[in-house]
């Protein structure tokens, strides 16, 4: 038994399926040979009665023949002899037919061939030649079918019939007992072979549920455990087969979990305390930048200031240095303007998110406000979508990257006057928006170059700026779950692009679509 047991499951389901069919198999020959048996014993038995009927209707043509012959002699009207003449013709067949019933018994073989030969007798050497006398001389058949002897005759073909008769009453009953018999044994292996069908299924069954089922379940219920958090859940894996592989691949799984965990929370402490650190250290950023931006501005300042004193006072005694007065005050209020930039880049996407529900359209009217000057200035003309969605963003961040977008596709133009549109549509899940401008446009290839802080494609002669715009609002961007990218043409404009996600109702859906019909105009 124990042996079994170290078997695998496969070579036991194999095994038992053998013997399970092995026994189904010798059930099935066995109910066959049953049935088999009783199927010739029935055949036999109606062989038997069909013998006896045979017998009967040999016997009563010779009884036809006697009485027609008798009618005819007494009478000399050859109406009377028509049954003998269809007896005459029909008992060669009948005594054919009774022989092959009686085949397989020699005894009532040969009680039938007896039986044939008196028949015979009697008809060639009694019945033919009477009626062929009483057709002559109807007085002389008269006298002879007087002496009897005729019904000698068959009396004693009687007496065979008897004889065949009382036999195969025999042998009938002994068919009918032995089919009773086959068909009570048929009806015993039917039982036999359903009631050890039901046993084996019943066994099987057992087997499987003790053998499988119930060690699966047992790894089922450790597995529901697992996943609520109890790592420490464990299942027996002693077996040798593939429960107990299963049972052992399990515990290896919570094992690793378990292990994973420790891991995980000595890395979230890690974390935590990374996080703390570099929480402070932002703080200590920005509070060193912004202390560093007014401890940088002041002493500018006050060299602007006193660059503009000295040339009030000294404007007609000095030669030639206004201009270099000029320039140092440009070169200051740059250097202002670049702090200024890197304490905003520094503060960019780092600070604390104040998402509200905000309606673009809003924000990108209050820019355009902000804005009023360059444009008119530089006569741009600025189309913005009819109706723009609602998100949920952080307001000040996203008017800065409006800011940001349209003051550069105002900036950036060619001798031709600004026309600058702003646009959205559904993107899935996400809104994107766009500002496209007829600018001098850029090489493809420096489509994520103006992204990065103080890279700029022209020189301060042409277009003024620090270059750390674009930068700016790739981090609220970023921080607030989006993504920005650019497309441009040399010569024939940019189109500026970021997403945000989107609010599913139903006043941004009508949004999007007058948004589309506007684009399309």
């Amino acid at each position: 038994m124990r042996r079994i047991l170290r078997t695998r499951i496969t070579a036991r389901v194999v095994a038992l399926g053998a013997v399970v069919a092995a026994l189904l198999g010798l059930a099935l020959v066995l109910l066959i040979v049953a049935v088999g048996g009783l199927r010739d014993a029935g055949q036999a038995a109606f062989r038997s009665q069909e013998a006896l009927t045979a017998g009967s209707e040999l016997e009563g043509s010779l009884i036809s023949i006697e009485n027609g012959l008798r009618g005819f002699v007494a009478s000399g009207r050859e109406r009377f002899l028509q049954p003998t003449e269809e007896a005459l013709r029909d008992y060669p067949g009948e005594l054919r037919r009774l022989d092959r019933l009686v085949s397989g018994e020699p005894d009532q073989q040969e009680r039938v061939e007896r039986v044939g030969v008196a028949i015979e007798d009697y008809v060639t050497l009694w019945a033919r030649p009477l009626i062929a006398l009483a057709r002559d001389r109807l007085p002389a058949a008269q006298s002879v079918v007087v002496t009897n002897g005729g019904r000698a005759r068959l009396d004693a073909i009687s007496e065979g019939f008897d004889r065949l008769v009382a036999r195969e009453r025999v042998v009938s009953r002994e068919r009918e007992l032995r089919a009773e018999q086959r068909s009570s044994l048929a009806v015993g292996f039917g039982f036999g072979g359903l009631a050890l069908v039901l046993a084996l299924t019943a066994g099987v069954a057992l087997y499987l549920r003790r053998a499988i089922v119930q060690p699966v379940l047992m790894v089922s219920e450790a597995t529901g455990r697992l996943a609520a958090g109890d790592l420490g859940t464990r299942v027996p894996a002693e077996r040798p087969d593939e429960i107990g592989d299963l049972a052992r691949s399990f515990n290896a799984m919570a094992d690793s979990l378990q292990s994973s965990r420790s891991e995980l929370a000595s890395r979230t402490e890690e974390l935590e305390h990374s996080n703390g650190e570099l929480q402070r250290s932002n703080r200590e950023l920005e509070q060193f930048a912004s202390v560093t931006s007014h401890d940088l501005q002041a002493p500018l300042t006050t060299i602007s200031m006193y660059a503009e004193l000295l040339e009030r006072r000294h404007a007609g005694e000095l030669n030639g240095v206004a201009e270099l007065l000029d320039g140092i005050r440009g070169a200051t209020g740059q250097a202002r303007e670049l702090i200024r930039d890197l304490l905003e880049y520094s503060r960019a996407g780092r600070g604390p998110l104040h998402v509200e529900e905000v309606a673009v359209g809003a924000v990108v009217g209050q820019v355009l406000e902000s804005l009023a000057g360059p444009i008119d200035e530089a006569g741009a003309q600025v189309v913005v979508a009819s109706e723009l969605p609602v998100v949920s963003a952080d307001r000040g961040n996203l008017a800065r990257v409006f800011q940001n977008l349209i003051g550069n596709a105002i900036k950036f133009t060619s001798d031709r006057a600004p026309e600058v549109r702003i646009g959205v549509e559904r993107d899935g899940a996400r809104w994107r928006f766009w500002v496209r401008d007829n600018g001098i446009g850029m090489e493809p290839q420096h489509a994520e170059r103006i992204f990065e802080p103080f890279q700029r494609l022209h020189g301060d002669e042409a277009y003024e700026g620090t270059g750390i715009g674009l930068a700016v609002c790739e981090r609220i961007v970023d921080q607030q779950g989006g993504r920005i990218w650019a497309q441009s043409v040399p010569g024939e404009g940019s189109i500026f692009s970021f997403t945000l996600p989107a609010r599913e109702t139903a006043q941004d859906e009508a949004a999007v679509e007058e948004a589309r019909a506007h684009a399309a105009v």
